[in-house]
């Protein structure tokens, strides 16, 4: 990053503090104790993955730490998240649904600004610095991205996030099969021989020569071991281990390539400037020594604090963390190759990437535990892990379902993460240390990931409500009552999630996966070949490699691949455009905006369950999983008096929550009326991609102005 872009960030970052600060009204103290705040995000950690929200689940990660904090803590029973990461990063740190932010679902190099979080937004940062609070930020960001941001590499901090150190990928970055272009001769790759990114040996990394960046070279070493330390296992281009260092080979050499969690862009948001750059540590094990470095800064400095520390674990692709950061005995299966991905010899990758996903489970655990023993926030004893700073609260959860390979039963598969059903937003959550009364509890109310936002006010003894800048209207509810008082009943007469297709700045084509017998198509979250392939999905948008039909979206596909007459006999399902879903406890209401090809065929647009009699219900606290079998509307049969009353009354619920959603068009500093500020805002961005390119164009210019001018005044 040269200085002279530096500048120009700081200066337009300068600029919209400026516009914010009449909007952030002196924060109101609601008085007595305050308490630091460590908060671990779990990236596509599901409540099928945990013991203490699916008790009955088989094989489940180990997570010693986890249920060591539950018995220490609170366990959530029945928490939701919005069903896929941004909408509910942007959610758990402003307190509002994605109607009201703009950002309904993941952010991909396409999007506009205006599905990114808006540097307006009162964020959890900006509202605890107001309280005297450092904040720091280490890991996956996913709030805002730098591609099509007017902020660049410093979007985390134009929305309050001024110490960040970690991704603004969505995920790890792809793997890299090529042994960093060791594989390849010209633009010829033998990319089907080892898919984790590193040379294996069956069932088990090979031994290789390492070698260095800096020129050192180190023989006959752990082909991961040799990752993990920042270096590159040699091998002949035609895969054969290098086991002696060797110039040639290291001659051949693809430095910049990335690779999964070990080598990835690196970006740091300090005192006001933005930097990136290559870092070749694993992402997990990095984030949780930021996290400890920092922490220990504070404490010593004896500050108040919050530290996120927001792991890229568990998202996909996975790669084996190394032995020592998994539970020890830990062995890749005798009978399984070491692979991440379909190579020469893998037909199907799932269980491998089952496997995986659980090792990367229990290293995160692992690294949690790390956190704790070595910033006084805990200690071993006989016992086993014991809290013991009780200034800290330490709350760990889930940012939505789990991807679907990796699913564990009693949960749905094939109505996981990017769905609003159970398990792509049921997820766990566990609050301990600092004011928990009676500890080892679980709490089954309704609670929602965006009243977390209300939570950390609270430690933090902030008042929401009068903190709020004007016309900014929140969806949290308390939930301080739940850590003091066992008896407290429902903050909530409702619960409620939702996600919706972003802005992009180029069209979305087709991409169809299949898994458990169903062929899935989105046209609205897989936005690119790149992203579809990885994903194990077929492209069918224009293509330079391996071209298929090109289809304009699913219904397109539908009708050309033979779904609609029968010829094709594949079961077609859809990633539905929009979704959202809300409950009163025990009923559920779920809209899906079916492509019209599937409404022609008899798709219904709504689904009607009763939680406390669906699938696994006397297992999983009462709640079970909204199979498509129990849908009441479905079943032929008539409501009963209380379903349709409860029917009735989620419909209500639904239009209210979504009614009330609707975007002030212009409103750029979200304070209820397009006026001057706004106008300041817009000209402050003007020429390319931002929130104020109210046409969505990818530019910022007289059209736009003249949509705001027709908007002047209160919101309607």
């Amino acid at each position: 990053m040269t200085s002279s872009r530096r500048i120009a960030r700081k200066a337009a970052t300068a600029t919209i503090a400026g516009l914010l600060a009449p909007l952030l009204p002196a924060v109101a103290h609601a008085g007595g104790e305050t308490h630091n705040i460590l908060l671990v995000i779990l990236d596509d950690v599901g409540a099928d993955q945990t013991r203490i929200t699916n008790p009955t689940g088989a094989d489940l990660p180990r997570m010693p730490t986890l249920d060591a904090l539950a018995e220490q803590g609170i366990d959530f029973t029945f928490a939701w998240a919005m069903p896929e990461c941004s909408p509910s990063r942007v959610s758990l740190f402003t307190g509002r649904y994605p109607g009201r932010t703009g950002v309904g679902t993941p952010m991909t190099p396409p999007t506009l600004p205006q599905s990114q979080c808006s540097p307006f937004e009162l964020t959890t940062p900006r509202l605890l610095a107001e309280a005297g609070y450092e904040f720091a930020l280490f890991g996956k960001f996913h709030l805002a991205q730098s591609d099509n941001n007017p902020f660049g590499l410093l979007a985390p901090t134009s929305v309050g996030f001024d110490r960040f150190d970690g991704t603004l990928l969505g995920g790890p970055p792809y793997l890299d099969p090529t042994c960093a272009g060791q594989l390849c001769d010209g633009d010829d790759c033998n990319d089907g021989l080892y898919s984790c990114g590193f040379p294996v040996d069956g069932t088990a990394p090979a031994i290789c020569a390492c070698a260095f960046e800096n020129g050192d070279c180190v023989d006959g070493v752990d082909a991961l071991e040799c990752l993990a330390a920042g270096g590159v296992p040699l091998v002949a281009s035609d895969g054969t281990p290098i086991r002696t260092c060797d110039a040639n080979a290291i001659a051949r050499i693809e430095w910049a390539n990335y690779n999964g969690n070990y080598v990835w862009p690196r970006t740091v948001n300090l005192a006001g400037t933005g930097e990136q750059h290559q870092a070749r540590v694993h992402a997990d094990v990095d984030q949780a020594e930021l996290a400890i470095a920092y922490i220990n800064e504070q404490r010593a400095a004896g500050n108040r604090w919050m530290c996120t520390l927001s792991f890229t674990g568990d998202h996909d692709p996975w790669q084996p963390p190394t032995p020592q950061n998994l539970p020890p005995g830990t062995n890749w299966p005798r009978d399984l190759p070491l692979a991440c991905d379909v190579q020469d010899d893998v037909a199907n990758p799932s269980e491998q990437q089952r496997i995986l996903s659980n090792w990367t489970i229990e290293s995160m655990d692992i690294q949690i535990r790390r956190v704790l023993l070595a910033t006084g926030i805990a200690e071993e004893s006989k016992q086993g892990l014991v809290l013991t700073a009780s200034d800290t609260v330490v709350i760990v959860f889930g940012d939505n379902g789990s991807y679907l390979t990796t699913v564990r039963l009693p949960f749905n598969p094939t109505r996981a993460k990017a769905t609003a059903y159970e398990t792509g937003v049921r997820v766990p959550l566990v609050i301990a240390g600092g004011p928990v009364e009676s500890p080892g509890r679980s709490v089954d109310h309704m609670v929602n990931i965006v009243d977390l936002f209300e939570l950390f006010a609270s430690l933090a003894g902030v008042d929401v409500d009068a903190a709020l800048p004007p016309g900014r209207v929140v969806d949290s509810k308390p939930m301080i009552q739940y850590l003091l008082d066992p008896a407290a009943p429902s903050a909530r007469t409702s619960n409620f999630t939702q996600y919706y297709a972003a802005e992009l700045i180029a069209p979305c084509y087709p991409c169809i996966i299949s898994a458990f017998g169903i062929d899935a198509c989105t046209d609205t979250i897989l936005t690119t070949e790149t992203l579809c392939t990885e994903n194990g999905g077929v492209w069918y948008g224009p293509t330079n490699t391996d071209p298929e039909p090109v289809y304009l979206d699913c219904c397109d596909a539908y009708y050309g691949l033979g779904y609609a007459d029968g010829s094709n006999r594949g079961q077609f399902e859809a990633v539905y455009a929009a979704q959202s879903a809300v409950t009163d406890g025990r009923y559920k209401l779920v809209y899906s905006d079916q492509p019209q090809c599937l409404v022609d065929a008899g798709a219904s647009d709504y689904e009607f369950y009763d939680l406390f009699e669906c699938h696994a219900a006397d297992v999983l606290f009462g709640h079970g999983i909204d199979n498509p079998e129990y849908d009441l509307l479905a079943s032929g049969r008539p409501l009963t008096a209380l379903q349709q009353a409860a029917y009735d009354a989620l419909l209500a619920e639904l239009d209210a929550i979504e009614s009330s959603m609707t975007p002030c068009v212009g409103d750029l500093t979200l304070d209820g009326e397009v006026g001057p500020a706004d106008l300041a805002a817009l000209l402050e961005f003007w020429g390319g991609p931002s929130i104020g390119d109210l046409n969505n164009d990818a530019v910022t210019d007289g059209l736009d102005l003249a949509v705001m001018l027709s908007n002047w005044g209160p919101c309607r």
